[in-house]
């Protein structure tokens, strides 16, 4: 329960009511918390396309690290943020996450050697667990009634920010190098700094009384970075590397050493209490695997679009990335436009069998996807059949976190999410350039992909979509937020 303070307009949010509808006020604050948790998405997208000039400008093999750096930092410090969050309120964590990510950019838009930038990309790791967060504080925020709708309207919104990207991307890069990209994070984060700052109200504190538990956070946040780092060199290094298995292994036992630490802490940094009970066991592991899948095989099927056609060496479409860009933008609306029709009706149906039926149709989705992909047609038509699905899911997955937890316990449910999400994503990107490994050639040290490997990978994200598909169908029925108000 949250303690009474004796500020609440510092330690309680005002909720404006309404009789649930929506204001001006509630719109500018879904702005405020959409745009930093969308921005995290862009930043992806935008940083990946900026990998070559970033590689070109410092002539360096270790390009890799531009992105692992931030990726790296950013789940070390997620079990701290969820905790800082309910220790001293969303907002303050929120603003200290976003003036660091500014800092960090800056850093590395400015940076003049390769070094410096990693330097500054290690900062801006601090904005990423912005998303363990953000959905806990629509929950702090927002009327009970419209607390599934504006959720569900944050989730889907990423299907805007992958339409509008790419063309951000091709436009910076083409203008001014990678250099531009980072520039317009660092202006990017300014502004959602300001938002949050302007318009966000402080949310409630859900652990006065406790303390930071520091060996808790190092060996869970530890043990989580070193598998993910494992899972992302694992392809380079070979799975039967001596690095590879040395880093699993580490991991492993930090996260093993993990759960002893925890049961002697007074204040755990996570409490394996709520995560041991079965709904929100299921919950979230449903939750981030559907959610991985979503984010995750659009970008690797940028690979198909962009390797070129070589018969008998390689069988990508030999597209640009700009006619990628124009191409996707069919899927990427139908996405959009899935997760704002689901969210607006979301409070008139069962979550639970909107949830399994979004996840039903994006592994048919990927599964046609898998078969046929030889043309734009084709690969529009089965895409977004695909993202249908995805809509769904990425919509309606915060809804399902706050269906089996409390309002106190809700940054714990978030946070846990965006950790899954992370390692399910390198176990399923390593997974897939394990296939596409499988199906390829090589010509003077380049790897090319076979129609398989490409085939392959769809077909993996189909696979890990039924398994989320089976573990939801016993997922119980989930609270609403209007039941009890005053709980969550």
């Amino acid at each position: 329960m949250t303690t009474p303070s004796s500020s609440p307009t510092v330690d309680h949010a005002p909720r404006d009511h309404a009789d649930g509808r929506w204001t001006p006020r509630l719109v500018l604050i879904l702005i405020a918390l959409a745009w930093p948790t969308q921005l995290l998405a862009a930043g992806g997208i935008l940083g990946a396309n900026a990998i070559a000039g970033v590689a070109q400008a410092f002539h360096t093999t270790h390009v890799v690290w531009f992105g692992l750096t931030l990726t790296l930092v950013s789940t070390l410090l997620t079990p701290f943020v969820i905790k800082l969050g309910d220790l001293y309120g969303k907002r303050r964590v929120m603003l200290a996450m976003t003036a660091l990510g500014a800092l960090g950019e800056l850093l590395a838009a400015l940076a003049g050697s390769f070094w410096l930038v990693l330097a500054g990309r290690a900062i801006a790791g601090f904005y990423g667990p912005f998303g363990a967060l953000s959905f806990a504080a629509v929950r702090d925020v927002f009327p009970s009634r419209l607390v599934k709708q504006a959720s569900g309207i944050m989730g889907s919104s990423v299907g805007l920010v992958a339409i509008v990207s790419p063309f951000l991307a091709g436009w910076l890069i083409d203008t001014w190098g990678y250099r531009g990209v980072l520039w317009f994070l660092v202006v990017a984060t300014a502004v959602a700094f300001a938002l949050i700052a302007l318009l966000v109200p402080e949310t409630p504190r859900h652990a006065l009384g406790s303390r930071l538990d520091w060996p808790g956070g190092l060996v869970l946040g530890g043990g989580l970075t070193a598998v993910v780092y494992a899972l992302g060199q694992g392809q380079s290094w070979g799975w039967a590397d001596v690095r590879t298995l040395g880093w699993l292994g580490a991991g492993a036992a930090a996260l093993t050493a993990f759960l002893f630490v925890e049961r002697s802490s007074a204040h755990p940094i996570l409490d394996l209490r709520v995560l041991s009970r079965r709904p929100v066991a299921l919950a979230l592991t449903a939750g981030g695997l559907g959610q991985t899948v979503a984010f995750t095989l659009p970008g690797l099927a940028i690979l198909l679009a962009l390797y070129p056609a070589i018969p008998g060496v390689s069988d990508g479409l030999g597209w640009t990335a700009h006619h990628n860009a124009v191409v996707s933008v069919s899927w990427n609306l139908v996405m959009f436009g899935t997760g704002m029709l689901v969210s607006r009706h979301l409070r008139r149906f069962d979550a639970r069998r909107v949830w399994c039926a979004g996840l039903a149709v994006m592994a048919v989705g990927y599964t046609l996807v898998g078969f046929f992909h030889g043309d734009e047609l084709q690969l529009i038509v089965t895409s977004c059949i695909a993202n249908v699905g995805a809509g769904v899911v990425v919509s309606v997955a915060p809804v399902l976190v706050i269906g089996v937890v409390s309002r106190d316990e809700q940054g714990l449910g978030s946070g846990m999410l965006n950790m899954l999400i992370s390692l399910f994503g390198a176990v399923v990107t390593a997974g897939a350039y394990a296939v596409l490994g499988a199906h390829s050639t090589t010509v003077d040290g380049t790897a090319f992909y076979l129609d398989a490997g490409y085939s392959g990978i769809f077909w993996l994200g189909a696979a890990v979509t039924v398994v989320a598909l089976g573990l939801s169908v016993f997922i119980p029925r989930l609270r609403d937020p209007e039941e009890n108000p005053a709980d969550g």
